[in-house]
């Protein structure tokens, strides 16, 4: 039990140090609802791969951190911010926000106008497909 503890603080110890690259990036605010003068944490898109890469971490406050890890419970104004987050110059927030956002889309009618009405161009495609909600 004592290595796979060990290994699993290994890991979380390297997706710890992408905090300052991820601070740096998102200027010190949630890279999804630009949430500032809040603590910040760094959240991988799911499907988490063995190794961590910065390239599939964002920076979110504890706020959106809780809504994503109640998704299929959310309310109808929780995920409104992603009408922002999905116009972002990081590759993989605009990606996350937009597959957030076709998920909000069969739920709730202003996501699915936003959704319909939203172009992706063909790299974004790629990496949405290479994402996960859950």
């Amino acid at each position: 039990m004592a290595k796979g503890y060990d290994q699993h603080m290994e890991r979380k110890n390297k997706v710890n140090s992408f905090g300052r690259e991820l601070t740096r990036r998102a200027k010190s605010k949630c890279e999804l609802c630009e949430a500032t003068g809040v603590s910040l944490s760094v959240f991988e898109i799911p499907p988490i791969k063995e190794e961590p890469e910065v390239e599939r971490c964002i920076f979110i406050c504890e706020d959106c951190k809780n809504k994503l890890e109640r998704i299929k419970k959310s309310k109808e104004n929780d995920f409104r911010f992603l009408s922002s987050s999905i116009w972002s110059e990081v590759d993989i927030v605009r990606a996350f926000s937009i597959l957030l956002l076709r998920e909000m889309a069969k739920k709730y009618s202003w996501a699915e106008l936003i959704s319909d009405d939203l172009y992706v161009d063909e790299d974004t495609e790629k990496l949405i497909e290479t994402l996960s909600c859950e």
